[in-house]
């Protein structure tokens, strides 16, 4: 989905999410119009002021913080240590969230909301204002949408990726149903059908002619002038 500016890709991130309720309109998942029932089942990932990873947190941090979330009793939940071994986050452990690779921390946010046996649907707010190229992050987030678990991916971004074919939505866009015309039997498109045509001027009859004529106040000949 594109939208611009910030503030109004985080909004739109909020509501799709569940977190904000629309002033208009609804968002719900499947047949249930819970807010609840639509958090429960949606990830929002990376919202700038809202819950990307703070500046002050390291990696390993952001990992046992994200795991100790995850709804279930703690006996069931993930180790974080063993976590960034089985997932290869042990070597970054230690370092700051937001000095490393903006791939791999992409890759982190999204392997950890996975680890919610509950989420189904993952709505990222602008990860195009990070400093990678558009096909490294549209090709993680088309690897879990065409993961086993099959999640519904919507990113929310300032401009469409140059190569991307699939769906797109504008915020504030309507939708409208074309105007189909139907082009006549030559197979050439009459162009009256598109364009009003200007009304054609009327030429003044001949006798408003005349009239105009006899009605001009003309010069005498010369030859006249000189009789008088």
């Amino acid at each position: 989905m594109v939208a611009d500016p910030q503030i109004s890709r985080t909004a739109l991130a909020l509501a799709l999410s569940g977190r904000m309720k629309p002033t208009t309109g609804a968002v719900s998942w499947g047949h249930a119009d819970s807010l609840k029932t639509l958090r429960q089942h949606t990830a929002l990932l990376d919202s700038p002021e809202v819950n990307e990873p703070e500046s002050h947190m390291k990696v390993r941090d952001v990992i046992g913080e994200d795991l100790a979330l995850i709804p279930g009793p703690i006996w069931r939940k993930p180790r974080p240590k063993k976590w960034m071994e089985q997932h290869g986050f042990s070597d970054v452990a230690t370092q700051w969230a937001d000095a490393i690779d903006p791939v791999r921390r992409l890759e982190l946010l999204l392997l950890l909301a996975a680890e919610n046996p509950k989420i189904q649907s993952l709505v990222l707010d602008s990860p195009d204002r990070h400093d990678m190229h558009d096909e490294m992050w549209l090709g993680l987030l088309l690897d879990f949408a065409e993961s086993h678990r099959e999640f519904a991916v919507v990113a929310i971004v300032a401009n469409v990726p140059y190569d991307w074919d699939g769906p797109v939505s504008h915020l504030g866009s309507s939708w409208r149903e074309p105007l189909e015309i139907s082009p006549p039997e030559t197979g050439l498109l009459d162009t009256a059908l598109l364009i009003d045509e200007a009304p054609e001027e009327e030429e003044p009859a001949a006798e408003e002619f005349v009239q105009e004529e006899l009605d001009l106040d003309l010069p005498e000949p010369a030859s006249e002038a000189k009789d008088n």
